[in-house]
């Protein structure tokens, strides 16, 4: 059984799964001139461009960043590319019922139940969030077309904690294996050797930190907890494929529609257990009505209607 944590009671609206509403969490992959934003509205830099193959094809560079930071897992034990399928099928949602959760930190919205008209609203809990701590990884789904109206998944993600506030409210470190921290001597070769210009070296200047190369959202997340007060929801079409950044909370891929979804998984493993993937339960809390909650609403035909950010409620995905 994986560890738990208390949880309040907080419903969650959903966005639209876009690189700027995404980056703290990771990149998402997709042709820019399928956005489903205007314009207007885009606020990443326009990614580069080039002629391929003989000039029958655009070739869009940089579009994820896959990381390997498996160097810092304690069993030093090498990881390996991968590439595996999930086969997921549609999750079971439960009927809309009014409750006293706590609205989302994304979005102070009304939840007015007169605003639905013919919309239907139901509820998809979430009981279990998990991170690769050393490995960014990305989805691909097969076979599902970008105007899709019936089947679509949501990407739903959590910041990380500092690892104080984690202790702090579980009564026990968390889950997350840190390598070992070798203490600095104190004598005076090593007192000089920190002194900038090093007279051990020409180098005038400390060298850069070992991830400021990195994407910011592939780099080490630290061993906290999930925040659940700003977990976030996406709604993501099926020309969208996503990677969650090494150490980003995340739920299992959650399928909402009518037929499963094949999903291409590309990540490292090593092959420990613990340095490859890590669970939290999510339990509600003493005196809780509901725990964490996605709200889904969609229109008659069951597409998502987005609910938060950008493009939210009128947006058509």
């Amino acid at each position: 059984m994986p560890p738990s944590m208390p949880c309040p009671s907080i419903r969650i609206p959903i966005e639209l799964l876009t690189q700027s509403s995404f980056s703290q969490f990771g990149t998402v992959i997709s042709n820019p001139a399928h956005s489903p934003l205007p314009a207007s509205q885009h606020t990443s830099p326009s990614p580069k461009i080039i002629s391929a193959n003989q000039g029958t094809a655009l070739k869009i560079l940089d579009v994820t960043h896959p990381s390997n930071l498996y160097s810092l897992a304690p069993s030093k034990k090498p990881a390996k590319a991968v590439m595996n399928m999930f086969v997921c099928s549609p999750r079971e949602l439960r009927p809309h019922e009014p409750s006293e959760s706590m609205p989302s930190s994304w979005g102070d919205l009304d939840f007015d139940e007169d605003d639905y008209g013919n919309n239907d609203r139901a509820l998809f809990d979430v009981t279990i969030l998990e991170r690769h701590p050393f490995t960014t990884q990305t989805f691909i789904p097969m076979g599902l077309s970008g105007a899709e109206r019936h089947t679509q998944y949501l990407v739903i993600v959590a910041p990380t904690l500092p690892a104080s506030a984690s202790r702090r409210h579980t009564g026990r470190p968390p889950p997350y294996p840190t390598p070992e921290v070798k203490k600095r001597g104190n004598s005076i070769k090593d007192i000089f050797a920190r002194a900038r210009p090093s007279p051990f070296t020409n180098e005038a200047a400390p060298p850069p930190p070992q991830f400021s190369r990195l994407h910011p959202s592939a780099r080490p997340k630290g061993p906290g907890l999930p925040d659940l007060k700003n977990l976030r929801a996406f709604v993501a079409t099926g020309d969208q494929a996503v990677t969650y950044g090494a150490g980003t909370w995340h739920a299992p891929m959650v399928v909402i529609g009518q037929r499963p979804i094949d999903f291409v998984v590309c990540q490292f493993a090593n092959g420990v257990g613990i340095e490859d993937c890590q669970e939290v339960e999510l339990v509600p809390g003493r005196n809780t009505e509901e725990g964490v909650v996605v709200m889904v609403d969609s229109e008659p035909s069951g597409k998502v209607i987005v609910k938060a950010g950008p493009g939210a409620v009128m947006a058509k995905l």
